[in-house]
C-alpha cells in the first residue's frame, strides 16, 4: 500500500510555516484554500434585493467570504513585529509604537486589517496559498507516473 493512495492531501493538509520575504522574523502558519473554496463560496452568499428589478438575487458577502478564507488559510503568525508592520501598512503614529519590542498577535481582527489594508500581504497569501495547492498537485501527479 502507498501512503498517496491513503491520504488526499488536496482536502485537508496539515497547516505549514512560510516565513515572509524579507522579514527575518515574520512567519505564517498556513494551508491551502483546496477545496474548500466552493463551501465558503456557498456559505457567505446571501439573498439581497435588486432595486432595478425588484426581485431577490444571490449576492457574495465579500466580508464573510473574507473572513472564512482567512480562518481557514492563516493557522496562525509569529515574530510579527512593528518594523515589519511598518513595511506592509501604513501606521497611524510611528513615534508613538516604534519602541514596542514584541510580536504582534495573530487574532481574526488582525488577520482581516492586513488583508484588507496590505496589498503586498494579501496578494502573497494568495500566492502561497496557491503554491501549497500546485506543489500537492505534483506530487500527487508524479506519485501516479511512479505506479
Amino acid at each position: 500500500m502507498i501512503l498517496t493512495d491513503i491520504i488526499d492531501t488536496s482536502e485537508e493538509q496539515l497547516p505549514i510555516w512560510v516565513a515572509y520575504a524579507g522579514s527575518p522574523t515574520f512567519e505564517v502558519q498556513t494551508r491551502p484554500l483546496g477545496r474548500k473554496q466552493a463551501e465558503f463560496i456557498e456559505a457567505a452568499t446571501e439573498p439581497k434585493w435588486d432595486l432595478a428589478t425588484m426581485q431577490k438575487r444571490q449576492v457574495l458577502n465579500t466580508e464573510k467570504y473574507l473572513e472564512l478564507f482567512l480562518d481557514w488559510v492563516i493557522v496562525d503568525w509569529k515574530g510579527l513585529t512593528v518594523k515589519d508592520l511598518r513595511r506592509l501598512v501604513l501606521l497611524r503614529d510611528w513615534k508613538k509604537i516604534k519602541k514596542h519590542k514584541g510580536d504582534i498577535a495573530c487574532d481574526a481582527k488582525s488577520k482581516m486589517l492586513l488583508m484588507q489594508f496590505s496589498p503586498a500581504f494579501n496578494s502573497w497569501i494568495n500566492r502561497v496559498c496557491l503554491d501549497i495547492e500546485r506543489f500537492n498537485a505534483e506530487r500527487e501527479a508524479e506519485s501516479e507516473k511512479k505506479l
